[in-house]
């Protein structure tokens, strides 16, 4: 089997869908069925090290121009016997390609972009789909509430999370952060203003009542973007910038130790599709804490992994959650649910789902019951 894999972020790029696409695309191409995948991101990195039987063409920015490329290739270089899209706003081109060449269409959704019907044609070309994987319960539940699709034909795929190859010493602190012998809480985000949902906001208020309990406590931020004036500005409102320490975009390594020296990880979020965060805190051995309203409850399990919150009890959680033990064997209970070998089961048991075998190479709407199949340990 010869795969096409549409993607906004392939191999190379940074972020959490990029991190999903590697780890997806990397099982795949495990599969015995699977001869080799070709990549076409619209953004990542040239001469990055890649998987055996994955190809990655240079990224292409422009859309006309990526879309020109990629019907090029199938018509004359890769005919593929499956098409991966790897984001709805993909998926008008991804129909297409598969239209041209036959083929069945597998569509993947992470987070906003899939909770409301597009205005495009794109919200009738989902019922067009084969096969649709979801990264959480709540993406699915909001997908499933506006497309015209079968149910049965909506899975989960969770994000999955490896073995650190270097893990760092839970005592072990960077240096220059000034942060010895003080409690602190971390976040990892973009500071991006279109996605002032992550939270940052929510912690920053409730610093000045978390202080009167832990007067050294720190508040870290790791990523960077144009939200940055307005939560910089809301700590002064505050009174708690000596207490919150932006640290901008940082290196994987620098990451991993911050993942493991935090006292407590906490993404408040109302719109996370799932929350990866989440995963590589708590596999480090840091307690994770979010809310109850988006995708972040399925890394924390419903709050039998990590914490979970309401939005009006925020304040009173971290209080509790900075107060409260590690649980014991976090990472090995992570590892149990979310690791990579659980996930390269799914994947295969997707890859032999009868929607991508059907005759034709297009699936058709129905209202057949829901059927996840290979979720986590979460209800439906």
């Amino acid at each position: 089997m010869k795969l096409l894999a549409l993607v906004t972020d392939g191999f190379g790029a940074p972020g959490g869908i990029a991190r999903y696409n590697r780890d997806f695309l990397t099982a795949l191409a495990m599969q015995q069925d699977v001869d080799s995948i070709m990549v076409m991101p619209r953004n990542g990195t040239c001469g990055t090290l890649l998987p055996k039987r994955i190809e990655q063409v240079p990224p292409i920015q422009g859309k006309w121009l990526y879309a020109v490329k990629t019907i090029r290739l199938v018509l004359a270089e890769y005919a593929p016997d499956l098409i991966f899209c790897g984001h709805l706003n993909q998926l008008p081109l991804a129909w297409l390609t598969a239209k041209l060449v036959r083929a069945p269409l597998w569509l993947q959704l992470h987070g906003t972009d899939a909770w409301n019907r597009p205005k495009s044609i794109t919200g009738r070309l989902v019922e067009k789909v084969n096969l649709v994987t979801c990264v959480s319960r709540h993406t699915r539940r909001q997908f499933l509430s506006w497309a015209n699709i079968a149910p049965s034909r909506v899975k989960i795929l969770p994000n999955t999370v490896s073995e650190p190859a270097n893990p760092q010493p839970k005592q072990v602190r960077p240096r220059n952060l000034g942060i010895d012998g003080k409690k602190t809480v971390l976040t990892v985000g973009r500071l991006c203003a279109r996605e002032c949902y992550k939270g940052h906001d929510r912690i920053i208020a409730c610093l000045p009542r978390l202080l009167e309990e832990h007067p050294n406590l720190s508040y870290l931020i790791a990523g960077d973007g144009d939200d940055r004036k307005r939560l910089e500005a809301l700590a002064v409102q505050h009174g708690v910038s000596a207490n919150v320490n932006f640290l901008g975009n940082v290196s994987d390594e620098q990451l991993a130790i911050l993942y493991t020296t935090a006292d407590l990880f906490a993404m408040p979020s109302t719109g996370e599709g799932f929350g990866i965060v989440f995963l590589e805190a708590m596999a480090a051995g840091t307690p994770a804490l979010g809310l109850d309203c988006d995708g972040s409850v399925d890394p924390l399990q419903d709050g039998n992994l990590g914490m979970v919150a309401k939005e009006g009890n925020l304040c009173e959680a971290l209080s509790k959650a900075l107060r409260s033990s590690p649980p014991r064997q976090l990472v090995e209970r992570v590892h149990a649910i979310f690791g990579q070998e659980l996930f390269q089961k799914h994947v295969h048991r997707l890859l032999k789902n009868d929607s991508l075998h059907a005759n034709g190479a297009h699936g058709a709407p129905c209202s057949a019951a829901a059927n996840v199949g290979c979720a986590v340990r979460t209800k439906t």
